[in-house]
């Protein structure tokens, strides 16, 4: 059994042995040990992110009114205006906004800074 000195594509150096027997190598990676914590944060964190995406799609989807408002703001990008119709329907998570020709951008991001933990962006078309 002799070591197989190359990289993978992702920079790390698997334990790989090359036996003289096979022409391919045989790959025995070492896996960290689980510690679901982080994870279940995030996903803690993620459902708060999505109740109030959530209710910001309600609203969108109920009120003519509120839909009218917030795009044509967002096509005069009128960018404190737009913030100011979102946060008037109470939700925490108020997402950063980016218009493009065809529609809205909302990208909500976790409270928890120190994570980076989630994010979800949604995509609304007008056009």
């Amino acid at each position: 059994m002799t070591p197989h000195n190359s990289y993978n594509q992702n920079g790390y150096y698997p334990a790989t042995y090359v036996y003289p027997a096979s022409p391919h190598p045989i790959v025995f990676r070492q896996y960290p040990t689980v510690d679901p914590a982080t994870f279940m944060s995030s996903a803690k964190d993620m459902e708060k992110i999505m109740k109030d995406a959530s209710l910001l799609l309600d609203k969108m989807a109920a009120s003519r009114q509120f839909s009218y408002e917030l795009m044509s703001a967002a096509q005069a990008s009128q960018q404190q205006k737009v913030n100011t119709i979102i946060n008037s329907t109470g939700i925490t998570h108020i997402p950063k906004v980016r218009y493009t020709p065809d529609g809205l951008v909302l990208e909500f991001q976790s409270k928890n800074q120190l994570l980076h933990c989630c994010s979800l962006t949604l995509n609304l078309r007008w056009r």
